[in-house]
């Protein structure tokens, strides 16, 4: 019995009683639309900044696609344009960046095979400070 408190003992000081500190750029809930054709596909995530200054999503990239860039649907005059967007997204101190299905997205065109329900997109997404973290997306159906 006493070994048992000891082990015990020792594991919970070891763990130090904390939950791990999040990474500073934390990719949540990453996932894309399958793709029959192997041309074009959309993920999706949300990137959360817990640093103290803001940071800049500048580009992403993926082995399976010739080219990743971010997007966003919106209305206009009764019907769903998609348009890309031009700038880096910066991402505040704290905050987050919500990439999703009708808002802003990342789009993936030249897909180098197609992709069904259960396969996964890997992601690089790069920083403005030369940061890369990488993502992969789990394929399915919305």
């Amino acid at each position: 019995m006493r070994r048992l408190t000891f082990l015990a003992a020792l594991l919970a000081s070891a763990c130090g009683g904390r939950a791990p500190a999040p990474a500073p750029i934390e990719v949540r809930a990453p996932w894309a639309r399958p793709a029959d054709s192997a041309a074009v596909t959309a993920a999706y995530l949300t990137l959360f900044n817990h640093e103290a200054l803001a940071v800049t999503l500048s580009s992403a990239s993926s082995p399976l696609a010739e080219s990743v860039t971010l997007h966003e649907t919106m209305q206009m005059s009764g019907m769903v344009h998609m348009m890309p967007l031009d700038s880096a997204q910066t991402i505040a101190a704290g905050d987050s960046l919500v990439l999703a299905p009708g808002a802003k997205h990342l789009m993936m065109t030249g897909l180098r095979r197609t992709l069904a329900g259960g396969d996964s997109l890997p992601l690089e997404l790069r920083f403005s400070d030369g940061r890369v973290v990488h993502a992969t997306a789990a394929v399915r159906a919305p």
